[in-house]
């Protein structure tokens, strides 16, 4: 049995939405990381959402996913290739 999501990521792609839910703070940074990673140049008109009980863990995620999401920028610019 799996544990009930307490973490809801909500990210707004030119693609469509995607909808990335989790027990754990550590577990929805990694997938929701790889999305936005995924995207490349893209990641520019992408649209965050975490949803949370704990206002604390929506902060953080907020706060980490907007950093990758700078991050993939910056390296789309430097014509960097993402791994």
């Amino acid at each position: 049995m799996t544990d009930p999501a307490k973490v809801l990521i909500i990210i707004g792609t030119p693609y469509g939405l995607r909808h990335l839910a989790s027990s754990s703070e550590r577990k929805a940074a990694w997938p929701a990381e790889a999305v936005l990673k995924s995207l490349g140049r893209d990641v520019r008109s992408a649209s965050l959402w975490v949803l949370c009980e704990d206002p604390g863990v929506a902060q953080r995620l907020t706060s980490y996913l907007q950093s990758v999401k700078a991050e993939v920028v910056a390296e789309a610019e430097a014509g960097v290739r993402l791994g």
